[in-house]
């Protein structure tokens, strides 16, 4: 512990599970304290009994919930410093299918959510503050079936930059954190074998990643640690978005 978060206050969406857990344990271990966020089924009883955590259930895309999460900020520990913004939900669909209410319901939790969770936090913030997005490299390419994944994750990623011109006359900083394949919940099964390891062996450091590693970055761009980075997409890809795509890398010779 270095005490990087001495002080501050971190409201985490999407925390019961995954990169979100591993980024309010992260915020707390380094001696702040969280706000943490999600849907009212999601299990959040590991942090019930930390005093340094306040739980809030409800639906990011609600413009009431998110306004409440703050409110609860100020209430149980007196301000707000930062908000990772890291709720999301991942699909895959057919180009040419008759519906768009799968696109609907993606952009609606990807990218209205996000501004809704950057309207409440910001307006709140002191200067010296800073928020996070969890966007992805598939925001940053194309893939196979992936459309409407890619679409919303490029979005948040040039929500993030336009949005950094907005809220740096306000001293607030915001940014972007892309993971690459990252063992998580949400993808423990939704790959099977072929895929989980053709994955595996298109990164040059020929490992998934870990949720507590993308944490590290949420952690680090949310600190007064990086008072001078905002607008940026940093990716967290084992190397992945380095590789043109022409190319396997090679395999590790040790």
């Amino acid at each position: 512990m270095n005490g990087l978060h001495e002080g501050r206050v971190v409201w985490v969406t999407g925390a019961a599970s995954g990169i979100g857990r591993s980024t309010v344990e992260e915020i707390v271990a380094e001696g702040g304290r969280a706000i943490g966020s999600d849907l009212p089924s999601a299990d959040m009883s590991w942090a019930e009994e930390d005093e340094r955590i306040a739980i809030i259930p409800g639906d990011v895309t609600a413009p009431d919930h998110n306004a409440k999460a703050v409110e609860l900020a100020l209430k149980v520990f007196g301000r707000l410093d930062g908000a990772v913004l890291n709720a999301g939900i991942a699909t895959r669909d057919d180009l040419f299918g008759s519906s768009m209410e799968l696109f609907d319901r993606v952009m609606d939790v990807n990218v209205r959510s996000i501004v809704l969770g950057i309207r409440s936090s910001a307006n709140v913030m002191p200067p010296g503050s800073a928020i996070t997005v969890t966007a992805s490299t598939s925001g940053m390419r194309g893939d196979p079936g992936m459309w409407v994944y890619n679409t919303s994750k490029a979005a948040v990623i040039n929500l993030v930059r336009s949005t950094s011109m907005d809220l740096a006359s306000r001293g607030i900083r915001i940014n972007a954190v892309c993971p690459g394949p990252t063992k998580t919940g949400m993808t423990d099964g939704a790959y099977d074998d072929g895929w989980h390891e053709d994955l595996r062996r298109r990164t040059p450091l020929q490992k998934w990643g870990l949720a507590s590693e993308v944490a590290a970055a949420h952690s680090f761009l949310v600190s007064t640690k990086a008072s001078h980075i905002t607008g940026v997409h940093l990716p967290v890809d084992g190397g992945m978005s380095a590789n043109s795509g022409q190319f396997t890398p090679p395999p590790f010779s040790l």
